[in-house]
């Protein structure tokens, strides 16, 4: 019988301020996650990426970012609210990969010095979250006032926030759970079928599941050409893949 999978549910801490207090929310949701069963979580800090700053999305593409995001089964991204939206590096950082999000959960956690607990960084990250290729789940974390929430050390000062993130959690793991059985089960169409039989899994050989295809229109090499992305999970390892190649003929506007 095949060993049943952890689910891999990382937390992106998705701001490089000094003195940020997200950084408790984040290590916070980590662990909670960690403590269930057949969960693992860890902190994936932006300010650690070494993202060059003078171009952009997936040219900027960087190694160990890119490796963890497609080895995740589901996201968590915690964001504070700077002037009614989310941290600008975070966007930055996110642009940097495509294919590795596509048909995966995504949890957001939004934290506010203010009274607003962070609704409005949830509200800007939705359309963003949807072009990504990512599903968001229906339950948020906000956090409102966070002096009053964790110490400057990281102390939880208000036990309701574990209350509170048990649906959220409950909800993501069940959402990741289903997205990873349809990411490797399940073809897009019958002819996605067949091209996927073509397509063996690097690592162990596993013939690997297409799962989505998305336009990119940065692989384009004329403003006539529509390039799709070609989205394979495997089953065998969890291993992701992405190819990229024309669209058909019938499918060209």
């Amino acid at each position: 019988m095949n060993e049943v999978r952890a689910l891999n549910i990382p937390v992106i801490l998705g701001t490089s301020r000094k003195g940020r207090a997200s950084v408790h929310a984040a290590t916070l949701v980590a662990d909670l996650l960690n403590r269930r069963a057949g969960v693992r979580s860890h902190v994936i800090d932006i300010a650690a990426l070494p993202l060059p700053v003078d171009d952009a999305g997936e040219a900027i593409k960087q190694a160990a970012y890119s490796q963890a995001i497609s080895a995740a089964d589901g996201l968590v991204i915690v964001a504070p609210e700077y002037n009614h939206s989310f941290p600008g590096l975070l966007k930055h950082t996110l642009d940097s990969c495509l294919n590795e999000y596509i048909h995966k959960a995504v949890g957001l956690v939004g934290v506010s010095a203010g009274p607003f607990a962070g609704i409005r960084v949830v509200q800007s990250l939705l359309p963003v979250m949807r072009e990504l290729g990512l599903v968001t789940i229906f339950w948020d974390i906000n956090i409102g006032q966070v002096g009053k929430v964790f110490a400057e050390d990281g102390r939880l000062l208000d036990d309701a926030f574990v209350r509170r993130s048990d649906r959220f959690i409950r909800e993501l793991i069940w959402m990741s759970k289903v997205l990873r059985y349809g990411r490797e089960q399940v073809t897009i169409d019958e002819e996605a079928a067949e091209i996927a039989k073509k397509v063996p899994c690097p690592n162990c050989g596993t013939l690997m599941t297409h799962h989505a295809d998305k336009v990119v229109p940065a692989a384009a090499t004329s403003e006539n050409d529509v390039v799709i992305a070609a989205a394979r999970a495997c089953s065998g390892c969890g291993a992701q893949q992405a190819t990229l190649a024309p669209a058909p003929v019938s499918e060209l506007p």
